[in-house]
């Protein structure tokens, strides 16, 4: 896989703290001599974490010039939002989700220490993550929370529209500072992958998309791809208006969804 390497922003960060947000999610605040690589990083945007199987082996950045994000035998990559970055106090926040069966970000995170190392990949110079429309609508799992609240923080203060977030229960409902005018509903459910409500608050706001809205969809594949066919074929609603990510699938390692998907760096 070669990508231009100039445009890659990657750094092996330190664990500052880990804060229990509720019982599903763990925020880890990231630290480090490099962490001013990542001043071109855009709140919500998606990175590419590089986990090490054993604390006393050293992370290894891949340059993916020479070798891969898979050659590496010692360590495991998963895709997370970049939540907050905070430049004055050199702080990277990143918010996973924490599993009945944890993979190994969820198990890092719950174990995770102050000094404990974390690789961290970015491009830079991505397109713009939302763009701009009359009212906007948001629809994603609970995996989608973190990158969701964070493009709600980024709209303009007298942005309308709605946004509908699943997590596990009321227990998982997170703080939002959303503009006034978008109304956030909050859906639950307790096993994410057999069932999802989101088909149906779709079909909720379906009546109310045209050309001036602006859609946006993440959450489990097989769900994501069901309203992204509606989006499809609704009448109303230019190509342009809409984005849909399947960040995962329902019994399915990330190592293999991403391996599909082509480890997402390249695009």
């Amino acid at each position: 896989m070669q990508m231009d390497p100039s445009s890659l922003m990657r750094a092996i960060l330190k664990v500052k703290r880990r804060e229990q947000l509720t019982p599903h999610y763990i925020r880890i605040v990231l630290t480090g001599d490099d962490i001013q690589i990542f001043q071109r990083a855009e709140t919500g945007d998606n990175n590419k974490i590089i986990i090490p199987k054993d604390k006393s082996v050293a992370i290894e950045l891949p340059d993916m010039v020479t070798r891969s994000l898979f050659d590496y035998p010692n360590q495991v990559v998963r895709t997370y939002t970049l939540r907050s970055f905070d430049t004055g106090k050199g702080e990277m926040a990143i918010d996973f989700v924490v599993h009945e069966n944890p993979g190994p970000a969820s198990a890092w995170a719950m174990n995770a220490e102050p000094g404990d190392e974390l690789g961290v990949m970015m491009k830079a110079g991505r397109k713009k993550l939302i763009r701009a429309a009359v009212d906007y609508y948001f629809l994603g799992d609970h995996s989608a929370l973190p990158v969701i609240s964070a493009l709600l923080e980024k709209l303009d203060p007298t942005a309308k529209g709605h946004a509908y977030i699943e997590v596990h229960g009321v227990e998982d409902v997170l703080p939002i500072h959303q503009p006034a005018g978008i109304e956030i509903t909050w859906l639950y459910n307790e096993h994410p992958g057999n069932t999802s409500g989101l088909p149906a608050a779709y079909s909720a706001i379906a009546d109310r998309l045209d050309i001036t809205s602006y859609v946006y969809v993440s959450g489990e594949h097989r769900v994501v791809n069901e309203i992204q066919d509606k989006l499809r074929n609704h009448g109303g609603v230019k190509r342009d208006s809409w984005q849909a990510y399947g960040y995962w699938k329902y019994g399915e390692s990330e190592d293999r969804s991403m391996m599909e998907r082509g480890a997402g760096m390249s695009r």
